[in-house]
């Protein structure tokens, strides 16, 4: 399903026809193929998927990973997938909107791809090289938290944890990238992939990210430290934050003098 808007005219696209692969008013594809004749069909099949797919495919992977565990005798993943499903398909929207992204990084690139965009473009082989990286280092950061027998049980906490390395090293290599590298069309048709094509977005993006991480992780430390907050939070008797924000509300007025 095309997006909402063209990335090119930047026109807002009817429902009806946002299922075309081209824009129906600047007739632009929304996302460059290579159109190699020689790639196979699993090559061009995989080249742009987006998130509602990889949701889907990981749904199926952890409801076959939950129902082998439990042959197992390790009801983990099952028992966080049965008491909190409303949570657990919020982790798997956010893993999926990092994985289309990691899609595109690597299936152009491996399957098939023209050499010149695997080999003498310095910037999208450091993306590729900055993935597996963050891949790499996401799996002991979420164990570091989480540990490794609570692993499945703590799956909300691993879903946010685990892309974290990998989103900090993209934001990185996003403020490093020059004139020169936007200014390349192949380059710029690479970012436009992965959902940059507009340079001062993305580099607002990166900064939101280097700057975002480590606020969130203060915050997190300060609520560590400071657990009454925490238990305020999680006991209030309605909706938590409001509810509390709403009690502070109704005691203020409740010693306001009376008008008149």
């Amino acid at each position: 399903m095309s997006p909402k808007h063209c990335p090119h005219c930047l026109k807002r696209i009817p429902l009806r026809k946002r299922f075309r692969k081209s824009c129906p008013l600047c007739f632009k594809a929304f996302r460059r193929r290579s159109g190699m004749p020689e790639r196979s069909l699993v090559g061009q099949w995989l080249e742009d998927r987006n998130m509602t797919f990889w949701f889907y495919i990981q749904v199926i992977v952890y409801g076959l990973l939950a129902m082998i565990m439990q042959a197992f005798h390790k009801p983990d993943l099952l028992n966080f997938m049965d008491s909190h499903p409303v949570w657990f398909v919020l982790s798997v929207l956010y893993l999926s909107m990092f994985a289309a992204t990691i899609g595109r990084i690597y299936f152009p690139l491996m399957l098939n791809a023209p050499r010149i965009m695997r080999v003498e473009r310095a910037t999208i082989r450091q993306y590729r090289l900055l993935t597996t990286i963050g891949l790499i280092i996401g799996v002991p950061f979420a164990l570091l938290f989480t540990g490794v027998r609570d692993f499945w049980r703590e799956f909300l906490g691993v879903a946010f944890l685990f892309p974290i390395p990998t989103a900090v090293l993209w934001a990185y290599h996003a403020l490093t990238l020059t004139e020169e590298d936007y200014e390349d069309e192949r380059v710029e048709s690479f970012l436009h992939e992965i959902g940059a094509a507009d340079r001062l977005e993305h580099r607002h993006n990166a900064l939101f990210v280097l700057i975002g991480v480590p606020l969130s992780g203060a915050i997190f430390y300060f609520f560590l430290t400071h657990p009454y907050i925490a238990n305020m939070i999680k006991e209030s008797s309605e909706s938590g934050l409001i509810a509390m924000f709403l009690e502070l509300y109704h005691r203020t007025t409740s010693h306001m003098p009376a008008k008149g």
